[in-house]
């Protein structure tokens, strides 16, 4: 704990030792007056025999003033406060997914609505995955959709087959041999660059060594990513974020896209000399 904190935390104990007494001794004082009402209605005097009523009164009275009591001291020595750390907690809570852009956590990575969203509009797509070829397969016909808008552009970051340890390492993960991963990649490779059509996107593919500890997907000013399993076999139940711009987890997606851009190599070299990363539009 560094000064600041024990300075703070001295300047605010007085004062929650104070509200507690305070709650402590008004709740004492109130079951002290409960105890001597229901003593007092049950006092067999002439009084009370002709005053039933009365005495009935006084004795529910003094009973719920002592349980009154007893509930006030819990709710102001436990009640209260684990509400406070609740309320704190779920604010707490909001604000930091706020400042991290994050607008869903799924673990249903192929949720097809997900998907159909993140499509709607889009004209700029990044795409930074092993070989994807499920994902690729499955949504196609959106990618095919992309391809044809002239302003339009696709981005791939696939797995270096050239590479012996990027291979060797996701061949391991993926339960694959390296040369069937190889395969998988060429042919993902071939099957984004059959998208190009004359006059339609820009579509570009790119060659990245390394391991992937996750995969992600950027439409425009939102990002879907997902993060990859160490056990073996496949799982539909992947780990998925979804994130917009504006946020840190966006940042962060898009500075690892940056660097990921300047460190590959076109996976069809004649195509010309690699591209910058277009600038994101804020907000």
């Amino acid at each position: 704990m560094n000064r600041e904190d024990h300075v703070a935390k001295e300047r605010d104990t007085p004062y929650r030792s104070l509200t507690t007494h305070y709650y402590i001794l008004v709740a004492v004082v109130v079951f002290i007056i409960g105890g001597y009402l229901l003593y007092l209605g049950g006092e067999e005097t002439r009084f009370w025999r002709s005053h039933e009523g009365w005495r009935t009164l006084m004795e529910q009275l003094g009973g719920l003033l002592i349980v009154t009591s007893g509930i006030s001291i819990l709710w102001e020595l436990v009640g209260k406060r684990a509400f406070a750390r609740e309320v704190l907690e779920s604010t707490r809570t909001a604000a930091e997914l706020e400042s991290a852009g994050i607008k869903r956590i799924t673990n249903q990575f192929y949720d097809e609505a997900m998907w159909k969203d993140c499509f709607k509009g889009v004209e700029k797509l990044d795409i930074f995955v092993a070989y994807g070829g499920t994902w690729r397969r499955t949504y196609l016909s959106q990618l095919q959709a992309l391809a044809r808008k002239p302003k339009g552009r696709i981005r791939v970051y696939l797995a270096d087959p050239d590479d012996v340890s990027t291979v060797t390492t996701l061949a391991n993960r993926f339960g694959a041999t390296p040369e069937k991963l190889k395969e998988r990649i060429w042919e993902t490779k071939e099957e984004f660059e059959a998208l190009r059509q004359e006059a339609g996107a820009s579509v570009e593919v790119f060659f990245w060594a390394g391991d992937r500890v996750f995969t992600f997907y950027r439409f425009d000013n939102r990002a879907v990513v997902a993060l990859y399993q160490h056990s073996e076999g496949r799982s539909a139940v992947l780990p998925t974020i979804i994130c917009e711009n504006g946020g840190s987890l966006f940042q962060f997606i898009y500075d690892e896209l940056r660097s990921i851009r300047s460190t590959s190599r076109p996976a069809t070299p004649a195509v010309g000399a690699p591209a910058t990363v277009t600038q994101i539009r804020r907000g």
